[in-house]
């Protein structure tokens, strides 16, 4: 499977990391998954963390935007942060995509980096129960 969701930190953090080629249907499945996960949490916001650095074959930015419209997302994701993004039509074309489907996005080099732009936008969110080991299963 080229895609592996799971939570970052319960209920308000999802972890997704990508990697491979990535077709459109894997694409349409890994958003609905984030949906249900956003779904099933309490939280008043759940943030998305996307590593998409060992993506090899994206899918093209177009067919990005069409499917995100398609599948819609969920009224209570807060940011969506995207790490290791190689591309910079990619990085262009999800933040042309961000204004366009109302989603707040934001790229990162690091997990790190992401963690402390988190710790500054989101003081809700409880660092002690991060699950360290989703990302080191990717």
């Amino acid at each position: 499977m080229p895609y592996l969701i799971d939570w970052f930190i319960p209920d308000q953090v999802i972890y997704a990391c990508y990697s491979g080629e990535f077709t459109e249907d894997e694409l349409r499945m890994s958003l609905r998954t984030l949906i249900d996960m956003v779904d099933s949490s309490s939280s008043p916001y759940v943030h998305i963390i996307a590593d998409t650095g060992d993506v090899t074959k994206p899918v093209p930015p177009q067919k990005v935007l069409k499917i995100s419209r398609e599948v819609g997302s969920h009224e209570r994701t807060g940011w969506n942060l995207i790490l290791r993004e190689r591309s910079t039509l990619v990085k262009m074309g999800v933040a042309f995509g961000s204004t366009l489907i109302k989603s707040k996005i934001r790229s990162f080099d690091t997990l790190e980096d992401a963690e402390q732009f988190l710790r500054k936008i989101d003081e809700t969110l409880s660092w002690d129960n991060v699950n360290r080991a989703v990302v080191a299963r990717s």
